[in-house]
């Protein structure tokens, strides 16, 4: 799927190509590209994290959660790595490792969602080749 964003430095746009199938007007309007970034998820394997860095929506197809579905198909990331520390305490996760990333530009768009270090990541293509 290809979306199109203004970027008003440039005065033009630029295409992105996600790495999943999203909604109509997803991302919303006041994502961000990232800037380098640096941002934490919990994962089950710290040896090949790329294939945890999925959506809610990727990961149960058929579920019914309680927020829009453009947040569905976004990834979840923290800014501050105390979330994932204190997350990692529930019995559910304890068994994960903290990740660590750096989201850069045209690694897809980015909006602090829920809490203030949680943050929604619509994840581009680009992003899975630089991290190959």
């Amino acid at each position: 799927m290809l979306f199109y964003k203004f970027d008003t430095l440039c005065n033009s746009f630029f295409m992105i190509e996600w790495f999943e199938n999203l909604p109509e007007q997803c991302p919303p309007k006041d994502a961000q590209e990232p800037n380098g970034e640096k941002y934490y998820r919990l994962v089950s394997n710290i040896e090949n994290p790329i294939e945890e860095l999925i959506s809610q929506r990727l990961e149960f197809p058929t579920k019914l959660f309680k927020v829009d579905e453009c947040t569905c198909c976004a990834v979840s990331v923290y800014s501050n790595i105390k979330d994932c520390e204190d997350i990692i305490k529930f019995p559910r996760h304890k068994h994960k490792k903290i990740y660590e990333l750096n989201l850069e530009k045209g690694d897809g768009l980015i909006k602090q969602t829920f809490k203030p270090s949680h943050h929604s990541w619509w994840r581009s293509t680009n992003f899975a080749k630089n991290n190959e």
